[in-house]
């Protein structure tokens, strides 16, 4: 470039001292003409600009190269899995951007799945991320979710994303017996269980039960003729509900079947059926019951008490003297009247005594009834229908 530039005004300034000898020769004029010196200057100038221009047209401009920053991928997704499971998808994120706040991921185009929760659970190594999310199995057809990733900064996100397509998986539909109860988990067990008389048919039974990613929401029984899931408490992987069902007063215990995601196959499971003596069912018959016992434990006990007295009068053994005393303890333990509670209107009555029960009935005015017993945080009462239930102690009058 040097060279040709020099050449170039080698032979400019030639060419401009031949037009200038000319111009003195040819012209007789009275014009000074312009100094060699000067001729040079200004073509060396205006060769520099001409050259400038060239070389700004010439100029080349590379695109600037930005790293990517972020990557992402499933990580270890599941090969197979049944219809009604809950399973994890965790996804694998590299970043090379630190000083971020947190991840963003926004799911679309999913198949055959639901989402259990927003929150999700994360693991960290360096320069990984693990994110793990809990989903359901809905459908025959399983497709993951699109994820998009974003980077926040200061509550916002910045333009930083990556996206992830979804992959499909292969589903299995199960084909139980009649007893299956719709669960599919890990670990299922029963850890408590009550069982009482609902009716002249029916005895209500009720129990509560733990999995480990297992889909307790679903459990139903088909033998059955009421039910209703009465509480759900869930922090994944475990979960925990509180279940009752009426059934028949035939049945001494309550068989059902779950699937067992580990050795995948049906365990069975056995609820003892054994009647307790309180009943907390809405049945209307409680109260002549109760009185035809009453009578007759207040005869037998006065049979006894008299007996006891005519024994000690004619034998004078303090022995026959405690025969009397004892049976007239009973006797005025039946005749004190039940303790009176008074309820506050639109209070809910439970069928069972437990937080989120099921409400069977709700009494639109304030009433005072008698104290049939209690259990943690509950009142057992009779309302003036004669229906049976429990109310919460929060909803007892105060004075």
């Amino acid at each position: 470039m040097r060279f040709l530039s020099l050449f170039l005004l080698s032979f400019t300034l030639a060419f401009a001292t031949t037009q200038t000898g000319f111009s003195f020769e040819e012209s007789n004029t009275s014009e000074v003409p312009t100094s060699p010196t000067t001729l040079a200057s200004k073509v060396s100038t205006d060769l520099n600009e001409s050259l400038g221009t060239l070389e700004e047209e010439t100029l080349v401009v590379e695109p600037e190269i930005q790293a990517k920053l972020l990557y992402q991928s499933y990580f270890k997704p599941p090969k197979k899995l049944f219809k009604g499971q809950i399973f994890t998808l965790t996804i694998k994120t590299l970043l090379a951007k630190k000083n971020f706040d947190d991840l963003k991921y926004e799911f679309s185009n999913t198949l055959g799945l639901s989402l259990i929760s927003e929150e999700y659970s994360r693991r960290q190594e360096a320069p990984y991320f693990y994110d793990t999310f809990y989903f359901q199995v809905k459908s025959s057809r399983v497709k993951t979710p699109h994820v998009t990733t974003s980077l926040l900064f200061n509550d916002y996100s910045d333009i930083l994303k990556d996206e992830l397509n979804g992959i499909r998986i292969d589903t299995v539909n199960l084909n139980p017996e009649k007893d299956f109860s719709g669960i599919l988990a890990d670990t299922f067990k029963i850890t408590e269980y009550k069982t009482t008389q609902y009716d002249n048919q029916s005895n209500i039974v009720v129990f509560s039960a733990e999995a480990k990613m297992g889909n307790l929401q679903d459990f139903s029984l088909n033998i059955a003729k009421k039910e209703n899931i009465d509480s759900y408490e869930a922090t994944l992987p475990y979960s925990k509900i509180t279940y009752y069902a009426v059934v028949s007063k035939q049945l001494d215990e309550l068989k059902f079947t779950y699937f067992n995601l580990k050795t995948r196959r049906f365990q069975n499971v056995i609820v003892p059926i054994i009647v307790h003596n309180d009943r907390v069912s809405t049945q209307t018959d409680l109260a002549p019951t109760q009185n035809m016992h009453v009578t007759p434990k207040l005869i037998a006990f006065s049979i006894v008490a008299l007996l006891g007295l005519a024994l000690y009068i004619y034998r004078r053994n303090k022995f026959f003297l405690l025969i009397f005393i004892i049976p007239l303890f009973f006797i005025a333990q039946l005749l004190v009247p039940k303790k009176q509670v008074c309820i506050q209107a639109d209070s809910n009555i439970y069928l069972l005594p437990m937080l989120n029960g099921t409400v069977f009935e709700q009494v639109p005015y304030r009433f005072t009834t008698e104290a049939l017993g209690e259990s943690k945080d509950f009142t057992k009462i009779r309302m003036q229908n004669k229906q049976i239930g429990w109310v919460k102690d929060d909803n007892l009058c105060k004075n």
